[in-house]
C-alpha cells in the first residue's frame, strides 16, 4: 500500500478538518489552529502531533518567541487534502 493511501485511509474525520483548516495558509500558530477550530489548544497539539507522526504537517519553533510553534502543511499534507471528495 503506498504512503498516500494509508495517510488518507488512516486519517480521522477531525484530522481531515484540521488539515483542511491548515492547508488554507502557510503557516499557523497551535494557538491559531484551536481558535480556528474552537478547541483547546491542547486538543489542537494532539491532533497536529499525530498528523506530523503521519508526515502530513510539520512543526516547528517560532525563532523569534521561542513559546509559540508554527504548523505547516507538507506536500503530502496537501495530497490528501486535495484527493478527498467534498473537502471540508
Amino acid at each position: 500500500m503506498s504512503t498516500m493511501r494509508r495517510a488518507t485511509s488512516s486519517i480521522t474525520p477531525r484530522q481531515l478538518e484540521v488539515l483542511s483548516h491548515i492547508s488554507r495558509r502557510d503557516r499557523w500558530s497551535v494557538g491559531e489552529v484551536a481558535s480556528a477550530l474552537g478547541v483547546s489548544s491542547a486538543a489542537a497539539t494532539k491532533a497536529i502531533v499525530r498528523l506530523e507522526r503521519k508526515g502530513l504537517v510539520t512543526r516547528n519553533v517560532d525563532m523569534m518567541d521561542r513559546r509559540c510553534v508554527n504548523v505547516r502543511i507538507t506536500r503530502a499534507g496537501n495530497d490528501v487534502v486535495q484527493r478527498v471528495p467534498g473537502r471540508v
